[in-house]
């Protein structure tokens, strides 16, 4: 009987370690649940403010309010969670690294009070992928009557919001809409938007018209006094008194040579019709297709019109073979506000004739209708036409449509915007 009891106070004794152990390890276990488990959603949580709070950051470089986009962002993560945040600039981007301290759980058996967990994120202001081009170049420009370039309007180009207001128009989800900076309603009539009331289109029409040549730039009677001579002769290019010039043309300088290969108008069709597939960086100097060239006109109608297009903007205008070696077209191309010569790479010129156009940037526009003949019914040719009797005829092409912005494009994420023309988006970095 007594061996049997020493049995059994031996076999508690040997249990009690197991206990004790096993308690341990459940302790041990729930605090890596609820520890870990606080640890991920700290985690999620922190990448979440550092991804804000670099957004934030990108947003004011983008669209500057006049204050600094790393306080902004600093401030943006604090205020989404971060414990401290600290932001810097990497490659014109907005850096933010971001940290979360709280309390623990079980861990505190351990002697750990506290937990962290640490997150970074790098966000910027990057421009439209060029590489779904129309090669038709639109210069980036003052407004109408002259003055100096304003760098709060950037080239007076004019955008329409496309995912929240043109598109659903276009795609029949509503059947008017309201646009800023106009009275009224719009409605779509084939791929025109025009108002439901006057048959007008918004304000912010644009029209790139080939025929009305000019050496340079089209004449604006804007920019003339009416004792000029020239001012009869000239076009009003402001159709709707809103200070931007709607109207872009001259038989020399329209359409653009994307690879330099010269190969004139057949090129052109085949790039309106299939696309371009090479790549073009901004800070390139093309060379321009010179003499008017109708033929595309219509390629571009039956074609493109209905789609969303990458227009390249350009600066400056180099009469000059070799602009590299031209030191006014270079100091015109980089003057305030525009960005300076990559310093790596520099400039980009190899086509070898001329004229030239320093690109800076593309933006995509909505190609709305084309006027080849007279039978064509656009409504910004129409306007233009009323506005200009004696100067535009019933057969001069122009394409017409809207420049855009929230659209749903390929960003360049290798080039970050020196100016921002209404085209430039926030984006992450991966």
């Amino acid at each position: 009987m007594s061996q049997i009891l020493r049995k059994r106070g031996l076999e508690k004794g040997q249990v009690i370690p197991i206990i004790v152990i096993m308690f341990f390890a459940i302790v041990g276990m729930t605090a890596l649940i609820l520890d870990g488990g606080s640890v991920m959603v700290s985690r999620r949580s922190i990448q979440a403010a550092a991804d804000s709070g670099a957004m934030a950051g990108a947003t004011e470089l983008c669209y500057s309010t006049g204050a600094d986009p790393l306080t902004v962002a600093e401030n943006f993560a604090a205020n989404n969670g971060a414990t401290t945040a600290t932001a810097e600039y990497v490659g014109g981007a907005v850096k933010v690294t971001a940290t979360m301290t709280y309390d623990s759980f079980f861990a505190k058996v351990f002697n750990q009070d506290n937990l962290s967990a640490s997150a970074e994120a790098t966000a910027g202001c990057f421009p439209p992928s060029g590489n779904n081009l129309l090669p038709v170049a639109w210069s980036c420009r003052p407004p109408v009557g002259g003055g100096v370039f304003d760098s709060d309007k950037g080239c007076q180009i004019m955008a329409l919001d496309w995912n929240n207001l043109l598109r659903p128009l276009l795609e029949n989800e509503v059947s008017t809409i309201s646009i800023p900076g106009n009275d009224g309603l719009f409605e779509k009539v084939g791929d025109n938007i025009r108002n439901v009331d006057t048959n007008k289109p918004p304000s912010q029409i644009y029209i790139i018209m080939d025929a009305i040549s000019t050496n340079k730039e089209t004449i604006c009677k804007e920019n003339l006094d009416p004792s000029d001579p020239l001012y009869d002769t000239a076009i009003t290019c402001d159709l709707d008194g809103n200070g931007k010039m709607d109207i872009e043309g001259a038989g020399n300088r329209g359409w653009l040579d994307l690879d330099g290969g010269g190969g004139g108008a057949n090129e052109l069709k085949d790039w309106v019709r299939y696309g371009f597939n090479g790549t073009i960086l901004p800070h390139t100097w093309l060379a321009g297709e010179p003499g008017q060239k109708t033929a595309v006109f219509p390629v571009v109608r039956d074609f493109r019109v209905g789609d969303v297009m990458m227009i390249p903007v350009f600066n400056a205008l180099c009469d000059n073979k070799n602009p590299l070696s031209n030191q006014a077209c270079m100091d015109a191309a980089h003057a305030s506000p525009f960005p300076p010569e990559p310093p790596v790479t520099g400039d980009i010129a190899d086509s070898g004739h001329k004229p030239n156009f320093h690109i800076i940037t593309f933006t995509p526009f909505y190609i709305s209708c084309v006027h080849v003949k007279k039978t064509d019914d656009c409504p910004g040719f129409e306007l233009a036409q009323a506005m200009n009797p004696s100067v535009i005829d019933d057969n001069i092409p122009a394409i017409e449509g809207f420049f855009l912005e929230n659209v749903n494009v390929q960003l360049d994420l290798l080039q970050v915007c020196g100016v921002n023309l209404g085209n430039c988006e926030v984006s992450l970095m991966d």
